[in-house]
């Protein structure tokens, strides 16, 4: 039965990633989690995770990270219980390409010689896709409260720091091209745009070559785009509430996450829905569905359908 369980689950989950394929952008993501008692009341956490963007074509993270999780609280008949976490994550992400246009404004040439108007497009700035580091550190809290031995529910307040390295992708400035831009017959401009600047003394034109074929007066018009380390904190608040069906050894479950940035502008929302398959005491499968409401540069709105490993030892 449990085989045949994890072949449905996985079935499941390519099955709900082709649909989404087909008409939203959309991820999957696979993880892995353990968790084993130091002592009474003291928990060893770890998890790791791949994570995929851009219609699952593309690598969106990796992530490795650890907690240790203490319980402050809990009643004689254990319904209700409290406790306090602290870890740390590690995260290898991948930025894909990113389009950043430009406007003629008062002081361009082109505009001063009456070609453009200010706010007519310039050019646009591509820079390439990159791997970036992040560290963040976690500090939380969590209640849970489990009124039968079907239903829970927790609610767990998270303060998260995130910590971004400097990366410096290549950039590639696209701008009006004035040597090879054609004049039409009643005099207009049929502008053009390219990733080229070039020598006024030496240009004359394309057919110019030099014995190794490069235009003569031409070079490619890029640089890099330094993105500047920064840090990030956010406070997330997650309610889950759980369901143990009777009789059979799946969990439902359901939560809704929202982050609010501390020192920077952000309003996030995660809504989950899924279940657990418990294979023995000790280990089990999670499936799970999540849309995201991302305002701020570090994930995109959108779908995600993931699968999971958890363990205790």
């Amino acid at each position: 039965m449990t085989r045949h369980f994890i072949i449905a689950a996985v079935a499941s989950v390519a099955a709900i990633s082709t649909a989404f394929a087909q008409s939203d952008d959309f991820g999957y993501e696979l993880g892995i989690e353990g968790e084993t008692k130091l002592t009474k009341g003291l928990k060893l956490e770890f998890d790791g995770s791949m994570r995929t963007q851009d219609d699952a074509k593309k690598i969106d993270r990796f992530t490795v990270g650890a907690a240790i999780s203490k319980r402050l609280y809990q009643t004689t008949d254990k319904k209700f219980s409290a406790k306090a976490s602290v870890g740390g994550e590690w995260l290898w992400t991948y930025r894909l390409c990113e389009t950043d246009n430009k406007y003629f404004d008062a002081d361009d040439d082109l505009v001063d010689d009456g070609f453009f108007q200010v706010g007519d497009l310039k050019g646009w700035n591509i820079t390439d896709s990159y791997w970036r580091n992040r560290l963040r550190a976690n500090i939380a809290l969590s209640a849970n409260y489990t009124p039968d031995k079907r239903w829970s529910f927790t609610l767990k307040e998270t303060v998260q720091h995130a910590h971004y390295y400097t990366a410096t992708p290549s950039r590639i400035k696209y701008r009006v091209d004035e040597y090879n831009s054609e004049i039409q017959d009643d005099g207009s401009i049929d502008w053009l745009y390219s990733p080229y600047i070039y020598d006024d003394n030496t240009y004359i034109d394309n057919n110019n070559l030099d014995p190794d074929g490069n235009v003569i007066g031409r070079s490619l018009n890029q640089d890099t785009d330094r993105k500047n380390r920064k840090d990030r904190t956010i406070l997330r608040s997650k309610l889950t509430v759980s369901y143990d069906i009777k009789g059979f050894p799946v969990d439902l479950f359901a939560s809704v996450d929202y982050g609010c940035g501390l020192n920077y502008t952000a309003n996030k929302w995660k809504f989950t829905a899924g279940y657990d398959y418990k294979l023995n005491k000790m280990n089990k499968v999670s499936v799970y569905y999540r849309y995201n409401t991302e305002d701020d540069d570090d994930e995109q709105n959108g779908h995600l359908v993931g699968l999971s490993y958890k363990f205790e030892f």
